[in-house]
Formats: structure tokens, sequence, C-alpha cells
């Protein structure tokens, strides 16, 4: 298997400025039990371990503040581990409302999609104290949304993952089977944010 990481790597994504919520990691672990079972999560701990035991999955705390750049390494020891691409990371960022607490402390917006499209700059806050998400633009009528997520430039596999968890909420609030979502403009692509198409029929 190919590794994706160096040490380098590794200590370059601990120092990036911001914090993340410790729910995104329990998300992560709830996903992967039934994904891969407990077996599938004693690898993910060992691959942790040998990246300089950075942090315990068992240890983190729901509403405690962490390095965001842990938010990306647990991804890409995920990935890694599993020997995961796109289609993979994409289909957890789609599951992962289902298993977080604090979505489903926030469900009480997600009434229409006008509502959900509104508040969910304030959403991206109880998550993140660095990056805005924006609503740019919604438009029921030719069926499509504009989701704008700025001073974000984390790390890629954010964007494979973000493409699913925008596109759950879509899903939640959207009353249509062909739901659709392109991450038309990227940062690491020369942009100067992240921007999110979503369209549906």
């Amino acid at each position: 298997m190919k590794k994706i990481m160096n040490q380098g790597e590794i200590t370059k994504l601990i120092n990036v400025p911001g914090k993340v919520r410790g729910q995104v990691f329990i998300t992560d672990i709830e996903y992967l039990k039934n994904k891969v079972g407990e077996k599938g999560i004693t690898l993910l701990k060992k691959k942790i371990k040998e990246w300089g035991d950075l942090f315990d999955y068992e240890k983190i705390e729901t509403m405690e503040w962490y390095p965001v750049g842990l938010r990306v390494l647990s991804l890409l020891a995920i990935k890694e581990t599993f020997n995961w691409g796109d289609k993979e990371i994409f289909d957890m960022g789609n599951s992962a409302p289902k298993y977080s607490f604090i979505v489903k402390l926030l469900m009480k917006y997600f009434l229409s999609t006008q509502k959900t499209f509104k508040e969910s700059p304030k959403y991206w806050e109880k998550h993140y104290n660095v990056g805005e998400l924006e609503s740019i633009e919604l438009n029921e009528k030719e069926k499509y949304g504009i989701l704008r997520l700025k001073n974000f430039k984390i790390h890629p596999i954010l964007c494979t993952y973000y493409r699913g968890y925008f596109l759950r909420f879509a899903q939640y609030v959207i009353k249509s089977d062909k739901i659709t979502i392109k991450e038309t403009k990227c940062m690491f692509n020369g942009s100067p944010y992240h921007e999110f198409l979503i369209k549906w029929e």
C-alpha cells in the first residue's frame, strides 16, 4: 500500500492555525464502527500511533477544541489504513451528519430549504473556529443553491469530504431523489475560496 503521509507533512498539518470540535472525531469512529467494525478501528488506531501517537479517539471530548490539522490527519489515516479513494471519503462525508451529536442538536433548523441555507454559517461555527461558510444563493425556481467556504485552505481531502457532507444537508430538506453537488471553485486550484453548487430536479 502506498503511504500518503510523511513526518514533515504530519508536523505541518499539526501546526495549521485553527480548531475543530471533538465531535468530528467521534463521528469518524461511529461511522467506522458500522463500516469496518472493531477490527478496522484497531488498525486505524495502530496507524495513528505509527504517525506519532497524535491523539486517542477514546479520550476525545465532544465539545472540546482540537487542532484542525488533526481533523485532516484522522481522515488521511482512515484513507491510508483502508486504502480508500475519493468515493469512500465522499460517502463518509455524506453519512457523517447521521452520527453527529451537534447536527442532532441543530435539526430544529432543518425546517425548510430556505431556513437550512440561511442557518448554514451558524452550523459551521459550531464545528470550526476557522473558515467562514456563506450561503450565497438559493433559487428554488431554478432548483439550485450555492455555498461558499472562505479562508479554509487546509487540505484537499476536506474538499471531497465536504462535498458529501453538504450534499447530505440538501438531502435532508430538498424533496427530490436527484440531487447533485459539485465544487465549482477550489482554493487548491487557485480560487480565492471554495464554492459548492447544489442542483436538483
